[in-house]
């Protein structure tokens, strides 16, 4: 078994096609459909269901293209350990965040990073936490901002940045807008602009919303947490959003109040694998992480 026959493997299990393999690795149709041949021949199964000129994955293939992504994944950060070992500060760091994430929070911490790491490269991962945790689990993350942060295991480890809260956005028209702050129940007789049931923060609303003895009716949901408050500045509904994306709304179209009774948060922070050692330069990155929000801590 060859790495490039591994390599082939997973590019025509990509595009299930020889053709179109072959363009994106720019290596003949022939010699891809012979070392793809050979690796079935070695390894005594079909990995691939052949159907006129196009190909489709067998179970075993299927089952044998995880793991081999996982088998690349981890040679591919030996050899960057290997070439960051003697200078961190020029690797590459991979990181995965969640949308809420994505526009406040994790730019200016990389942006005041990079003033002190410039030649750090990044590779960025966006998802939900549900698709981050199982990222870090199949190893292709080592490293993840998390909002909220899931529970420490043997396998994933956390920090905490900070807590935020949830607030209230209505539109500027609502009946609420001469408010500052609102209990949960009140809200029950209202249309809300969710999230995805994918979302964590779908899970803790929802959850919360229960407690108090109602069920929230959910007329719009998106998983851009940016179009849920322009639906809501738009008079389609209400929302449950985290302060740190209100906080770059500004907004004349919409009214913000403080959830009390019960008043909702969530963690922010990052979570890391405990199942291998991360790479020289995402250590740099995590320890940076730790240090400016311990500084933080001890400024308050």
């Amino acid at each position: 078994m060859e790495l490039r026959q591994l390599h082939y493997f997973v590019e025509v299990a990509k595009f299930e096609h020889m053709t179109k393999a072959s363009e994106q690795l720019h290596v003949a149709q022939s010699a891809i459909s012979r070392q793809i041949t050979n690796l079935e021949d070695e390894l005594g199964v079909a990995l691939f269901n052949r159907m006129g000129r196009n190909l489709h994955l067998s179970k075993i293939g299927e089952l044998y293209l995880a793991q081999v992504k996982i088998a690349l994944n981890e040679l591919n950060k030996a050899t960057n350990i290997v070439s960051e070992y003697a200078n961190p500060e020029i690797g590459t760091v991979k990181i995965g965040f969640p949308t809420s994430l994505a526009t406040n929070l994790v730019p200016k911490l990389i942006s005041s990073f990079r003033r002190q790491y410039p030649d750090v490269n990044y590779q960025f991962v966006e998802g939900s936490n549900k698709e981050l945790n199982e990222n870090l689990l199949s190893g292709n993350l080592d490293l993840t901002f998390f909002s909220p942060l899931p529970e420490q295991t043997t396998l994933v480890d956390t920090f905490t940045f900070f807590e935020e809260k949830l607030k209230l956005v209505v539109p500027k028209n609502h009946p609420l807008n001469r408010r500052t702050t609102i209990n949960l129940v009140d809200l029950k007789n209202e249309k809300f602009v969710f999230f995805p049931e994918t979302f964590s923060l779908y899970t803790d609303i929802i959850n919360a919303c229960e407690s108090v003895g109602f069920k929230p009716d959910i007329i719009f949901q998106s998983a851009d947490l940016h179009t849920i408050n322009g639906l809501v500045e738009a008079g389609l509904g209400i929302a449950i959003l985290p302060e740190i994306i209100l906080a770059d709304a500004h907004s004349n179209d919409s009214h913000i109040l403080t959830i009390e009774n019960p008043s909702l948060t969530r963690t922010v922070g990052i979570g890391f694998t405990l199942q291998r050692r991360l790479s020289p330069s995402e250590q740099l990155f995590k320890d940076f992480l730790i240090n400016h929000y311990t500084s933080e801590r001890e400024v308050l």
